[in-house]
Formats: C-alpha cells, sequence, structure tokens
C-alpha cells in the first residue's frame, strides 16, 4: 500500500487482506509489524512477548494510552511491594532511606529518558501538578499577558483561567494547526507584558507537534520563558530536553509511559530554577530550616517537592521505564510511526471518515484523529464501540473527531478492526440521517 494512492485500495479489501486465513493471518496473530517483509515480521516477536505481559490487552481492543496506558504486570507488582514496604514500618530508618532510593531511581530514569539533568527533575503527581508549580511561581498582576495554544487541554486551560479570574491576567490564544507558521503566530502576539509561553508539545486533539526547539529558540532570543505541556510526549514522541531548550517541560507517568496513576515529573532548566520561585511547599523541600523562620531551598529541583507522597507510584514508573528501555526506544518508536500510517491508510481507505491528524510520515506519531460524517458524534461512538465491541478509544474537542492512541502493542489487525467498526457506524448513521 502506498499513502499517494490511498482512495484505490477499497475499505472491505483493505479489512479482509487483514483479516484472511493463512500465513499473513499467523504473522498478524504474532504481533508482527505492518510490513510485506518477512524478515521484519520474523523479528517482530517482542511485541507479542510484551503484550502478554500487559492483561487488559486480553479484553478489549486498547487505543487510550493518550488519556491512560494499561500498565504490564511487572509495574503493578513493582507497585505493591513498594506500598507494603513503604507502608510496613515507615518510621523505620532503613526503609525510609530504600524509598528515597526509590524515588531516585525513577528520577534518574525520568532524566535519562528526557535528556535532562537529575537535578533538573522534579517528580510530580501528574502534568497538571508541574504546569501548576510553573503558573503559579510568577508574580501575576492585572494585564499581564500569557500566550497558550487553540488546542490545550482543560489541564492548561482550568489553571490559566484561574489566573484570568483571580488576577486579571490576560489570555491570548495562538493557532498552532500549522506547525510550520507556530513560531511566527507566537512572536506576533508577544507584547512587552507577556509573561509566559504555554503551549502543548503534541497536541491530544490532533497530534500536531509544537516546533519546540524552534520556538525555544526564538523566544529564548527575546527573553520570553516557554512552558510545554509534555502529557503527549515522552512514550509517544522522542523528547530531548536540552536539545528542545525550553525552560520547562511537564509529563506524566500514566499515559504513554505505561506507568501508575498519580506519577509525573516537571522538567526545570538550571538556569531558570532561581527565576522559578517555589509558590506552594511544605517539609523536605528545604536544605536547611529552624524554628525562627531561617530556611534555604534545596538547590536543584527538588524543591518543588515536598511532604509525604505516594513513593509507590514512582517505583512502578521506574519499572515501566526499565521494561519499556529494555524492549528499546528505537523499535517503540519506529512501530508507532509504522502503525500510524497503517491507521491512516486505513481511514483513507474507509467510505466516511476523514484524517484530521497530519497524514505525512514525518509527522506522524501515535495520536491518530479522525472525523466522522457530520450525522455522527463522537461521544455516542465511543459509547457504543466500548459496549458493543469493547474499543477503548477517545472523543477530542471536535464533535466528529474520534482519537486511536496507537502504541507499539497495537496491532494491525485491531486498527483495521477498529476503523471498519467506526466506518460502519458513520454508515448507518448517515443511512438514518
Amino acid at each position: 500500500m502506498h499513502s499517494s494512492r490511498p482512495r484505490s485500495f477499497s475499505r472491505r479489501r483493505f479489512v479482509g487482506s487483514l483479516l484472511a486465513g493463512g500465513a499473513g493471518a499467523a504473522v498478524l496473530r504474532a504481533g508482527a509489524a505492518p510490513t510485506a517483509d518477512p524478515a521484519a515480521a520474523a523479528s517482530a516477536d517482542w511485541v507479542g512477548a510484551a503484550r502478554a505481559q500487559i492483561p487488559a490487552l486480553s479484553n478489549c481492543l486498547y487505543f487510550q494510552s493518550g488519556g491512560y496506558g494499561p500498565s504490564p504486570r511487572r509495574v503493578m507488582n513493582a507497585v505493591k511491594a513498594a506500598l507494603d514496604l513503604q507502608n510496613e514500618a515507615p518510621a523505620d530508618p532503613k526503609i525510609n532511606a530504600q524509598i528515597t532510593d526509590l524515588e531516585n531511581d525513577c528520577r534518574n530514569r525520568i532524566a535519562h529518558l528526557t535528556g535532562a539533568d537529575p537535578a533538573e527533575v522534579t517528580l510530580t503527581s501528574n502534568t497538571t501538578t508541574g504546569l501548576n508549580i510553573v503558573l503559579w511561581s510568577i508574580d501575576w498582576r492585572p494585564g499581564d499577558e500569557i500566550l497558550i495554544g487553540d488546542e490545550e487541554h482543560p489541564a492548561m486551560l482550568m489553571p490559566v483561567y484561574n489566573l484570568e479570574r483571580r488576577f486579571g491576567v490576560r489570555r491570548r490564544v495562538v493557532p498552532v494547526g500549522d506547525p510550520t507558521r507556530v513560531v511566527a503566530e507566537v512572536l506576533s502576539r508577544l507584547t512587552p507584558t507577556t509573561r509566559l509561553v504555554a503551549l502543548s508539545h503534541v497536541s491530544r486533539g490532533s497530534g500536531r507537534t509544537v516546533p519546540g526547539r524552534e520556538l525555544a529558540a526564538a523566544l529564548r532570543a527575546r527573553n520570553f520563558r516557554l512552558l510545554l505541556d509534555g502529557a503527549q510526549g515522552p512514550g509517544n514522541v522522542r523528547v530531548n530536553f536540552h536539545e528542545i531548550g525550553c525552560d520547562y517541560y511537564s509529563l506524566c507517568g500514566h499515559k504513554w509511559l505505561l506507568g501508575p496513576k498519580g506519577t509525573g515529573a516537571l522538567l526545570t532548566r538550571r538556569d531558570a530554577l532561581e527565576a522559578t520561585p517555589v509558590s506552594w511547599t511544605g517539609s523536605r523541600a528545604q536544605a536547611t530550616f529552624d524554628e525562627v523562620g531561617n530556611f534555604t531551598w534545596l538547590p536543584d529541583s527538588r524543591r518543588y517537592e515536598f511532604a509525604t507522597r505516594n513513593s509507590a507510584g514512582f517505583a512502578g514508573l521506574a519499572d515501566s521505564l526499565a521494561w519499556l528501555e529494555g524492549l528499546g526506544w528505537d523499535r517503540i518508536h519506529a512501530r508507532i510511526v509504522e502503525l500510524a500510517g497503517f491507521a491512516t491508510q486505513a481511514v483513507q481507505a474507509s467510505k466516511h471518515l476523514t484524517m484530521t491528524s497530519p497524514t505525512a510520515a514525518d509527522a506522524r506519531n501515535g495520536i491518530v484523529v479522525l472525523r466522522l460524517p457530520a450525522a455522527c458524534k463522537a461521544a455516542a461512538a465511543y459509547e457504543t464501540l466500548h459496549q458493543e465491541n469493547r474499543m477503548l478509544l477517545s472523543p477530542v474537542t471536535h464533535p466528529q473527531d474520534i482519537r486511536l492512541s496507537v502504541h507499539f502493542f497495537n496491532l494491525p489487525q485491531e486498527i483495521a478492526a477498529v476503523v471498519d467498526r467506526l466506518d460502519r457506524y458513520a454508515a448507518a448513521a448517515v443511512a438514518k440521517a
């Protein structure tokens, strides 16, 4: 199949070629990547072995890693073991030391994955927490401006709305639909009262990726700071914090990294640390402290961490990162892009569906968003496919858009089945309209 001739391959032939019996079907059942190369197919046993470790895949077609990724069994076991350790005798200094080691292991693995220094990593409970650490570090005044994209998640929108209501901050919205225009669109909206530019690195609703490196360089040259919402980043696309050059990057562990819920991290550039005051805090954030008002912060990004936390979750995230690294990030990312291309061709071969997310090979990632006809509502399609077919997808902002989060463990025939089912759902809706 070639993307230059998508409409010449009918949906029936497309699905039939995937679900037909024989050697081809056996390869697909084994979890091979969508390729006609027998040697490449034979090397894909790693996918089947990985799938066997993810319990959720045995009872549904799971395309929701962009919302909640399914954890491998070993990750859940790591959390349980660490939870027992943390709670059995929590005052024991030996156990406290072990818990600290677990957290630091997670910190080091996040740094390794994202090209950050461990000292730049704050362990958080989710992406939203990291966004709030940055947003509330600014001494906002009425009339100050913040620039955000027009495809932001409520994790960004709600804190910004709150700043508007509480402090009179002015929200300015940047169109991000054309990545080649994002830098120019941002620069054209900067004013002397702009305090921060905050955008999603990868859009949850379209899969478009902002040119982070170019944007960060342009803003740094003009002395403006950049915060990237990386909820759809690590695990889905390659991320190198230093190469991107943004000031802040907030991410979570529970989506593409397949870690426990309630885990995440904020990456803060070393040279931005002192310009990012702590706004909410507690015990453990300090390097020194006394009872009469004297204290110093920890010298690195741990200063944003405080109080008792669910450390067992970080043990689970560290285990998930170790597992994924063992599988190999290069082949994970290569498979995601290849499967996204496969899904794109399936949609383009359908009768009633069109693509919202990028179709060019160099712009694809695991977020595949397709548009249903006007007679359909994505939320209703989501409910129907979940209840009738055990297919887990996600509606997004546009009422006709539905998202497939395609991870490395998904199979081509699963993609074909979902696209075929959506096309038949759309056909029925159009016939009734």
